[in-house]
């Protein structure tokens, strides 16, 4: 296996950088960079690095022997300051000898490649370090310390023993009296699957839209006090307030965390009826953001209503919110009344906060072991294997070819652990990681 290096910590100026070094070269390269150093198992030394007579840095060298790293190679760890000069003139050095910088995900994939862990916790470990919500952040850590393998590998036992019932109806035919070994009792047990696949799928959705952010579109006439709103929200000022007409042209995003969930919330430009032909580019923004939003609120001020006519197709995500109640008297059901400007938004944060309990409510954690989009695409697959060889059972087709769509479903299921390596997809699946993991 080839020895590559990476900074594994972020490009900018910190406290401490670390550059890993992964390989069977990483040893002899430090010691040339470092002669008086002498790598041992697990071990942490404090050298000065000098790359001829120039001093470089004060630095931790961590050496780690294989097989027992977390990529299963010998592996070096530098942990300099994170001055990026320092960190640019270690690169350097290391560029010189005959070793390359990794591509993203390329650790993980030596330590796959070794066996120190599956494809399912590859993808933990990297949305654990992406997800922004606890969570996916606790379902990541349940993965990764094997969870969805455990769950994974049960299916496909459980398939491998409808296989086996399959060959002995087939071995055996007089068998098939016996429900267990009978064609209605195999797509019984599939009919079942199928069930739980659609619940795993359908939770599993949900956590990692959650995760994404609850998205919450601002919308109204010009001056309602949209961005007031948003910035009271915010707590900060983050978006532009004026008094004049027409001021958000485009849609400005900010994020915030409630109730351990993220909310995005997108200011739109105000609805109106203008010949400005950028006002109009940017009230057609609007109108394509409401289609992705999951929470509409629709802002208005005393003086003047807003025409919801064209937005009948968006009523039950709709939060109607009368601004600047310190000047009407409202009585009124419909609305939720606020006073941005006095940052009085208390009605308003419980509603939004109603919603993302009502959401989370619906899932069931235990059942959502999917963290990824890719995890998800696979299980529809396996999904849709299954739906057809119910369809064939149904349709009498021959039980020989029943089983092959079965086996089809269990090499998908091993393929998502590594079990079953598919070259195209661990590649494909390894360079839409972090660079540096």
């Amino acid at each position: 296996m080839e020895t590559i290096y990476s900074l594994v910590t972020k490009p900018i100026n910190q406290n401490v950088a670390i550059i890993r070094i992964s390989g069977p070269d990483a040893f002899t390269i430090i010691k040339d960079i470092v002669p008086s150093f002498e790598p041992k198992q697990n071990s942490v030394v404090f050298k000065e690095l000098f790359f001829g007579d120039e001093f470089i840095d004060q630095a931790l060298l961590l050496s780690f022997k294989a097989p027992n790293s977390f990529t299963g190679e010998d592996i070096i760890e530098i942990q300099s300051h994170g001055n990026m000069y320092v960190v640019q003139k270690i690169l350097e050095k290391l560029n010189t000898y005959n070793i390359r910088q990794s591509e993203p995900g390329e650790f993980m994939k030596q330590a796959f490649m070794n066996g120190k862990i599956d494809l399912s916790q590859s993808e933990a470990i990297n949305t654990l370090i992406l997800s922004e919500n606890k969570s996916l952040t606790e379902k990541a850590i349940s993965n990764l310390s094997g969870v969805q393998a455990k769950v994974i590998k049960k299916a496909i036992k459980d398939l491998s023993v409808i296989m086996a019932h399959i060959q002995i109806s087939i071995d055996y035919p007089e068998n098939q009296d016996t429900q267990k070994y009978s064609l209605t009792g195999i797509k019984g047990e599939l009919e079942k699957y199928s069930k739980e696949i659609e619940e795993v799928i359908s939770n599993s959705k949900l956590l990692i839209k959650i995760d994404k952010g609850i998205k919450i579109a601002l919308i109204g006439r010009p001056n309602a006090g949209k961005s007031s709103l948003l910035n009271a929200i915010l707590d900060e000022e983050r978006a532009i307030v004026s008094d004049v007409q027409g001021t958000t042209r485009d849609v400005v995003e900010s994020s915030i965390l409630l109730n351990d969930v993220k909310v995005t919330l997108q200011d739109t430009a105000g609805l109106r009826t203008t010949d400005d032909s950028v006002e109009q580019q940017g009230i057609k923004k609007t109108l394509e953001t409401l289609e992705t939003a999951d929470i509409i609120i629709a802002v208005e001020e005393p003086s003047e209503k807003l025409n919801y006519s064209d937005l009948e197709k968006f009523d039950s995500k709709i939060i109607k919110v009368m601004n600047k109640k310190d000047l009407v008297d409202l009585d009124n059901d419909e609305y939720i009344t606020t006073s941005a400007l006095n940052k009085d938004i208390n009605e308003l944060i419980i509603k939004i906060s109603d919603y993302i309990k009502n959401n989370l409510k619906n899932i069931n954690f235990k059942n959502a072991i999917l963290i990824t989009s890719n995890q998800v695409n696979n299980f529809e697959k396996i999904l849709s294997h299954i739906k057809k060889a119910i369809s064939m059972l149904k349709d009498n087709f021959s039980i020989d070819v029943v089983a092959l769509e079965i086996e089809t479903i269990i090499k998908e299921l091993g393929a998502i652990l590594g079990i079953v390596v598919d070259q195209d997809y661990t590649s494909n699946l390894f360079a839409s990681f972090c660079l540096g993991k």
